[in-house]
Parts: structure tokens; C-alpha cells; sequence
């Protein structure tokens, strides 16, 4: 048997009055009910008819929202493979020659100095018919790799078909970009190549001056290339 003292029982009483109105409050209150709606229209103003319609139509909404999402992102799949080498990975000549036309046109309107630099895979015919064209898509491969791990990100690096890349170094003079070419050609030679393979380079570099077309710019650049392997 439970005793309550003088002292419990007030504190009892008390704490009876303090909740009393807190009581009379929630039953005055209306009980909570869930808001439903579709369309941000309350279920209670909807037929079962209009309701049915406005949640298959918002089903379709849906669904063409998530059709529209899928088709950007394949958009931009198939936009990346159209310009990008298959082998190498990196840009193919078509999406090169736009960035070179890029170049000229910024050369053209603010004489920013870039330089083109022309590179050209040595003896790959001969490490095809010594060891196969497996072994030269590895070399050309090994040669992309080395050269794109040691360029900048704000350069533009291509593959022109064949054994043949180019690189946009932006915002660089002649003189600066024949040094840089030069130390590429070297750490290529450096680099070991899969299987021993005899991988080399030889760049022609020219500035992209105003006045020049890409298909100019390319063709100059290809020209000094030859005079360095000439000089060997």
C-alpha cells in the first residue's frame, strides 16, 4: 500500500492543476491527419478519376525527366568517343585541329604567344615488322603516355594519325617550346618501353603566329620535324 505525506500529496495536487490545462488543450485540439495530395492538390478536392490521372501524369513526368537525363549523358558519351583516338585516348585530329583553330583565333585577337609542336614516333614501321602491330600500338601508346604525363593540363595534346601527334603549348614562346620539346624527346628516350621496344621521338616546333591557319600551322611544324631527323 502506497502512503503519500502531507508534503507528496500537495506536490501531487500541483502537478495535477500544472497539467490540467495542457489536457484540455489537446482535447480541444483537432486530431492530426496526414496531408495527401497530388500535384499539391489536397486528396480530399480529387476524384478518384482526377486523381488517377494527375498520378499517371506525373508518372510520365518522371519518366521523361529520367529519358532526358539518360540521353544528355549518352550525348556526352558520344560526343567524348568522336573525338577522342581510340588507341591512345587522347584527342584525334578533327578535335585537335578545333583546338588549334582556338589557339590561332586567341593569338589573333589578344598576340598571346603559343607554340605548336609536332612529334613523330621513330621507326615505327620497322618495330611493326620486327615485332608486329601489337607491339606498335604498345609503342605508340608508351610515347602518348609519357609525353601527356609531362605536359600541363592547359596544354592540348592530339594524336594526328599514323605515328604522328602534336602538342598546343599555350602561352609559350619558340624558344621556351623547342626547350620543352627537347625534354620530352630525352625522357621518352629515358622511359623504358614494354618489352625493351626502341621508343624515340623527334619534334618540329613552330609559334602560332597571326595569320596562320591550322592546316598552315601543322605543315610548317611537320616540315621543321623532318629537318630534325634529317640532321641525325
Amino acid at each position: 500500500m502506497k502512503v503519500t505525506g502531507p508534503g507528496g500529496a500537495k506536490q501531487t495536487r500541483a502537478a495535477e492543476r500544472a497539467s490540467a490545462p495542457s489536457r484540455a488543450a489537446a482535447a480541444a485540439a483537432p486530431p492530426a491527419v496526414d496531408a495527401i495530395s497530388v500535384a499539391g492538390i489536397p486528396d480530399d478536392e480529387l476524384t478518384p478519376r482526377v486523381r488517377a490521372a494527375l498520378t499517371a501524369l506525373m508518372r510520365e513526368v518522371a519518366d521523361l525527366r529520367r529519358d532526358l537525363s539518360e540521353a544528355r549523358q549518352r550525348m556526352v558519351e558520344l560526343e567524348q568517343l568522336a573525338s577522342t583516338d581510340p588507341l591512345i585516348g587522347v584527342l584525334n585530329r578533327r578535335a585537335f585541329v578545333g583546338e588549334l583553330n582556338r589557339a590561332l583565333a586567341m593569338t589573333q585577337r589578344y598576340g598571346q604567344p603559343s607554340s605548336l609542336v609536332f612529334i613523330d614516333l621513330d621507326d615505327l614501321k620497322k618495330i611493326n615488322d620486327k615485332h608486329g602491330h601489337a607491339a606498335g600500338d604498345a609503342a605508340l601508346t608508351h610515347a602518348a603516355a609519357v609525353v601527356g604525363a609531362n605536359i600541363r593540363q592547359t596544354d592540348v595534346f592530339g594524336r594526328l594519325g599514323g605515328d604522328e601527334f602534336a602538342i598546343i603549348l599555350t602561352n609559350t614562346p619558340r624558344a621556351l617550346a623547342e626547350y620543352k620539346a627537347n625534354l620530352l624527346a630525352e625522357i621518352v628516350k629515358a622511359t623504358p618501353a614494354p618489352d625493351g621496344l626502341p621508343v624515340s621521338i623527334t619534334c618540329g616546333v613552330v609559334e602560332i603566329t597571326q595569320g596562320l591557319t591550322a592546316e598552315a600551322a601543322l605543315m610548317a611544324a611537320d616540315k621543321v620535324m623532318y629537318d630534325q631527323k634529317r640532321k641525325r
